[in-house]
């Protein structure tokens, strides 16, 4: 703990602003950007702050037999509640952790939520029950949002998040056109470009994604026009999507990249003992609903 005071004691910062540093400002709270330890800090500053806050409350959605209330990465939280009711009271318990019931332990414990980057997701077995309600408390309502670089849909459904990644992957296909028509680069390295810095795009937590059959259909037309951008192929060739592979020496498929990745992620949840493995395995106490059930992350990994 001592060498971690040293470390912090005076501490100054300077802003850079059109190549121009502003004078020395002394940082009374925060971590050091671009320190290994400004991570572990945070988490262990973060952690005893929501232990402080969520300590006595009894709320969230039980699976497992396990409560859950809330899921943390870094700064990025998601609470969870089971009613628009509990959901208000939580954030209400949230602002008022500012003061930790004294106003004078306001500023040594100042985290507090900010409502231009929050949003709530309703998600319910009848999509379009709540469709009417803007707002709950000062957080607006949306029907999706991005979090953690995904996009998350009050259906569950992957469908919209895998049209989005598919639109970004073309997006980088495209603008490296030059490349693909320069004669001077090999076939092998144009390939190379393309699953390091097109597929890349696509595949970001790939492992995650419930895939229905029509969204493997896309993704193989997503696959096939990017060979075929990059060879040049207009669709009035008539080349079979048999053939384009065949030509690039039948690189491995897009999709069982995919499914190697669920898989990868699978095994990786099951050999530990963590959250992940209790939101798979556990079920919740919510009764099924009449007809045919919807498909599962876990059933698209059997």
């Amino acid at each position: 703990m001592a060498g971690f005071e040293q470390l912090y004691e005076s501490s100054s910062a300077r802003v850079r602003i059109d190549g121009n540093l502003s004078g020395q400002t002394v940082t009374r709270r925060g971590v050091r950007q671009g320190c290994v330890l400004s991570p572990m800090l945070f988490n262990i500053y973060s952690e005893f702050v929501m232990r402080q806050v969520l300590d006595n409350w009894n709320g969230g959605i039980t699976t497992g037999g396990s409560k859950i209330s809330n899921l943390r990465f870094a700064d990025d939280t998601t609470l969870i509640a089971a009613s628009q009711e509990e959901l208000v009271a939580l954030l209400n318990v949230l602002e008022q952790q500012k003061t930790f019931s004294t106003e004078q332990q306001s500023a040594a414990y100042g985290l507090g939520i900010n409502y231009n980057k929050t949003k709530v997701i309703i998600v319910d077995k009848e999509h379009d029950n709540h469709r009417e309600i803007k707002s709950i408390g000062r957080c607006e309502v949306a029907q999706n949002f991005v979090y953690l670089g995904s996009l998350i849909d009050n259906s569950g459904s992957c469908e919209n998040e895998i049209r989005r990644r598919i639109r970004q992957a073309q997006v980088a296909m495209t603008e490296l056109t030059k490349i693909w028509r320069d004669h001077d680069i090999t076939k092998a390295t144009k390939m190379s470009l393309i699953q390091s810095l097109v597929f890349f795009i696509f595949l970001y937590a790939s492992e995650t994604w419930t895939v229905k059959e029509a969204d493997r259909t896309r993704i193989d037309a997503f696959e096939m026009w990017t060979w075929r951008r990059m060879l040049r192929i207009p669709y009035t060739a008539h080349r079979t999507n048999v053939s384009i592979p065949d030509e690039l020496g039948n690189p491995k498929r897009l999709f069982p990249i995919v499914s190697m990745r669920m898989l990868t992620f699978f095994g990786h949840i099951h050999r530990s003992e963590n959250m992940e493995k209790l939101v798979v395995q556990g079920h919740t106490s919510s009764g099924r609903r009449r007809g045919r059930s919807s498909t599962r992350w876990v059933d698209t990994t059997k």
